[in-house]
């Protein structure tokens, strides 16, 4: 009869692995935010969170499956937390209001802003069709729950345009995210007056275009 295995090993083995996947995630969000993408590697991952090599690969396939699982936490923050702002108003809120909310909670959320501005990209690299799948299943009935919310709370919605909405803003913000701060080559234009057109503030175009958005319908044809 083979020997059992200690109980209390295998729980402190768990809480080890568990411990290794979270210092690995966290790490990652702050690389994500700071790296191009394209320079960024499970290994240098798994360096930067203090894990032997290759224990990066045991909990993630590749790096865009690490980026999708990333995507995938900062969304269903964002989407809890909006839920719980638009219900606090007690519904009657106007297009510049709900605009101001949207603006101002992705304002406040520079990993999740960095990480939409990246997604197309990533979606179409090394990433298995299947995970894929499941991500964009799960959004979509996110939003779709999100939505309803602000179908009833913003005047002048119709039923189903609260979900166009916020798929209009997340592909907004993949926009005006690397317009609002530019990295490596981009900077060239920073503090330079002949390119003073081109320098924008997130927050305030991100509410203007909602605004505009709103006030035009967001089905685009009123």
């Amino acid at each position: 009869m083979g020997r059992l295995i200690d109980p209390e090993k295998r729980a402190r083995a768990k809480q080890r692995q568990a411990e290794r996947k979270h210092r690995i995630l966290e790490v990652s969000r702050s690389i994500f935010s700071r790296l191009p993408f394209v320079e960024v590697t499970l290994d240098s991952i798994g360096q930067a969170a203090d894990v032997d090599r290759g224990v990066a690969s045991m909990y993630f396939g590749s790096k865009e499956e690490l980026f999708l699982r990333l995507l995938h936490d900062e969304l269903a923050e964002w989407y809890t937390a909006l839920e719980e702002e638009i219900l606090r108003s007690e519904g009657g809120l106007t297009g510049p209001e709900i605009a101001g909310i949207l603006a101002g909670s992705l304002t406040g959320r520079p990993e999740l802003t960095r990480l939409l501005s990246v997604e197309a990209v990533v979606l179409e690299q090394n990433l298995d069709a299947i995970e894929a799948f499941r991500f964009l299943k799960w959004r979509r009935d996110r939003m779709a729950a999100v939505g309803k919310i602000f179908d009833r709370s913003v005047a002048g919605l119709e039923e189903g345009e609260g979900i166009r909405l916020l798929h209009r803003v997340q592909l907004l913000t993949a926009a005006l995210r690397p317009a609002s701060d530019p990295r490596g080559a981009a900077l060239y234009e920073v503090g330079d007056p002949e390119f003073e057109v081109f320098a924008i503030d997130f927050e305030s175009e991100l509410k203007h275009i909602v605004t505009a958005i709103l006030k035009a319908g967001v089905k685009g044809n009123e």
